[in-house]
Parts: C-alpha cells; structure tokens; sequence
C-alpha cells in the first residue's frame, strides 16, 4: 500500500536554517549559545487539488529568535525568515509570514530579548510504501 503522510516541519525547518543559523525544534536545550531559534510547529491543514491527484501540507509554524539584544534577535529573525523564504520551491514550497515581529519574554532567562513571527509552510507530503 502506498500512503501520503505529512513531513515533519519542525525538522526540515530547522535543517533549512541549520546551515547558516543556530536552530532547535523543542525542547530547547538547557544550554544554548545566543542567538538562536526554536522553531515550534502549532498546527496546520491538507487539501487536495481540485482534480484530487495533488496534495499540500500548509504548516502554522513559530519561529522565536533569542538574542543578547532586541537588535540581534531581530536581525537573527529576520534573517532566518529570508532563509527560509529562499528556500522556496524546494522541500519547501512555499513560505509566507502570518504574523511578525512580536515580542516576548524568556521564563527562565528574563534577560534575554525574545522576539518571534508566525508563518505559514507549504510542503509536499512524503509518499511511503507499507509493506
């Protein structure tokens, strides 16, 4: 029987920025160098085409950016962002922000500057065999 599943995101993510960027999928390790990213996938949809034959994976994924500095954690957000966005038409098909550049704080590490955007990933689903 061959099946359709969806990719793990939160990995092909990390592996897209891994190359230029220090990026992790949860949990975040207890011992990091700045800066960094954790990218959290939080949901997501599957649709077909129109002609059912082709299928898309559209992924609602974090990115969260921690830096000494609002400004470097910006920089390393938006830079992550372009990656990605270069990344395009690869295993990722395409990548659009949600939401950008908010804000937050780090519960363990209030001294950090912790900023974040949401994007939507499309990506095609892995075909397996189950034998």
């Amino acid at each position: 029987m061959t099946i359709k599943k969806p990719i793990d995101i939160e990995d092909a993510v990390r592996g897209a920025l891994s190359a230029k960027l220090t990026a992790f999928c949860r949990p975040l390790p207890a011992d990091y160098s700045l800066p960094n990213i954790l990218v959290t996938a939080t949901g997501g949809s599957s649709e077909e085409d129109w002609h059912g034959t082709d299928q898309a994976d559209t992924f609602t994924v974090n990115l969260t950016s921690r830096g000494a500095t609002e400004a470097e954690a910006l920089n390393y957000l938006r830079t992550a962002i372009g990656i990605l966005q270069a990344s395009q038409g690869r295993e990722l098909v395409r990548v659009r922000i949600n939401t950008q550049y908010s804000w937050g704080e780090d519960q363990r590490r209030p001294d950090l500057a912790v900023c974040g955007a949401t994007l939507l990933i499309t990506a095609r689903p892995e075909t397996i065999t189950l034998e």
